[in-house]
């Protein structure tokens, strides 16, 4: 296993890394496994990445990168199933990746587990093992609980409870900011000593501004449209019904724009696609839970006068994305909830600015008068003041852009990968007391 000194088992159980973005479940936890995986090998570190087979058709091991691989191993039945469904199938889910280490000839030296649904099967192998479990919750069901205005899309009391248990069990925890951290160890109870502050990241490469004008052509946009690009999954949390009145503020404010909200993500039916000139409609959705929200929002896009400025164009590869953040003028992030807020690092390395409601982590990602503006959690107006703000000073949107730009090139996945290394360096050191002992590759089925 030549230049490779650790193997590490990254953990996703609910949510195959490599699957098309936009569904009900996938999101930028997908991107952060997917890009960590990449990332890692560079560095010395062999990964296999382990998640539930869901689709009886999909292979059942491929490669996401040299020396990193993605298995999936059966647990319950091969087809999607909800994410709460899954709870009962973690034993056998974590049975089978033993099952999967042990044909192979070998075992991990650490588990790096994401989503409590993995650190409940990860952790029965860290103990199997002797081995450390680093944990990274991505969103704390609490917290989410506390967002939402009501009981739809709320997280069950036994995921409460689960991650409650994980929070004080994990060798180590990743938290995406400041705000994360607080979070864990003021209301999850998790040690200090234990959490870690590491963001996530971006590819500069992949995102990069693009020549407006061809960008804005592309997508069928005037030169005169005044476009708030919202990126993310269809579901409450997200709060659209907030960008609605948003935009009804800003359109009352200023009839003589053209404002256009334009939202990405959604998994859409095989055969539905969005013309240049209208979007998508509720029936285009594949997702049920997406249908029911999509026509909801689209109910109060009409009674607030503003159905004609507000487009869902479904989910798109993230090789076009640039073109999407290139085109707009501002990127809105609506949520009630972000441990961290990706898709705004992607803007940013786009030189797109953001505009969002000051919730969870997000001032990790957006830097408020540098990169975009934040407004207190619930300050439709406030929210309304910093997009007209952005879209009628074209100088101050270049310069936010441009700082925007700069900043998110500090985040490369390279960077984010170095710094999950340094803590598991020393997990590892801790455990063993004698750093040559970790030197010695033992990752399943990996070539020497």
């Amino acid at each position: 296993m030549s230049g490779f000194w650790l193997c590490a088992a990254l953990v996703s159980m609910h949510t195959d890394p490599l699957d098309t973005l936009g569904g009900d479940v996938t999101g930028g936890m997908n991107v952060y496994i997917r890009e960590l995986a990449r990332a890692l090998p560079r560095q010395g570190v062999h990964v296999d990445v382990f998640t539930r087979a869901a689709d009886a058709d999909a292979p059942p091991a491929e490669d996401i990168a040299p020396g990193a691989r993605l298995i999936r191993i059966p647990a319950g039945p091969k087809k999607p199933l909800d994410k709460f469904s899954q709870a009962v199938f973690t034993e056998e889910f974590a049975a089978g990746i033993r099952e999967f280490a042990e044909a192979q000839g070998g075992r991990y030296d650490l588990f790096a587990t994401h989503y409590w649904l993995s650190a409940l099967a990860g952790e029965r192998l860290a103990k199997a093992w002797s081995v450390p479990m680093a944990h990274r919750f991505h969103t704390i069901a609490a917290q989410k609980n506390r967002a939402l205005p009501t009981g739809d899309g709320r997280e069950p009391d036994a995921r409460v409870l689960a991650e409650t248990g994980i929070a004080k069990k994990s060798d180590a925890l990743f938290a995406s900011s400041p705000a994360e951290a607080e979070l864990l160890s003021e209301k999850l109870g998790a040690p200090d000593s234990r959490i870690h502050v590491i963001p996530c990241g971006v590819d500069p490469e992949r995102f990069a501004p693009l020549p407006r004008d061809a960008a804005r052509a592309a997508l069928g946009l005037r030169e005169d449209d005044h476009v708030l690009l919202n990126v993310g999954r269809i579901e409450p949390i997200k709060g659209l019904d907030r960008l609605v009145c948003a935009l009804a503020l800003m359109k009352s404010k200023r009839p003589d724009l053209r404002l256009l909200v334009i939202h990405v993500g959604g998994a859409i039916r095989g055969s539905a696609q969005a013309s240049n000139g209208s979007g998508l409609s509720p029936e285009d959705f594949s997702s049920p839970a997406q249908r029911e929200e999509v026509r909801r929002i689209m109910k109060l896009a009409a009674e607030a006068g503003v159905a004609d400025n507000f487009r869902f164009m479904g989910a798109r590869p993230q090789s076009e994305l640039s073109s999407f953040y290139s085109a707009a003028d501002v990127l809105a992030i609506s949520s009630r909830y972000e441990s961290f807020g990706l898709v705004a690092l992607e803007a940013a390395a786009c030189a797109l600015p953001s505009v969002g409601f000051d919730v969870g982590g997000l001032s990790g990602s957006v830097e408020t008068g540098g990169s975009g503006f934040l407004v207190p959690d619930g300050d439709l107006e406030g929210f309304a003041e910093a997009a007209l703000q952005v879209l009628g000073d074209p100088d101050l949107r270049a310069r936010l852009g441009w700082r925007a730009r700069e900043r998110a090139k500090t985040f490369a996945w390279s960077a984010i990968a170095s710094k999950e290394i340094n803590v598991w360096k020393k997990l590892l050191e801790r455990q063993t007391g004698d750093q040559r002992k970790f030197r010695r590759p033992a990752c399943a089925g990996a070539s020497a």
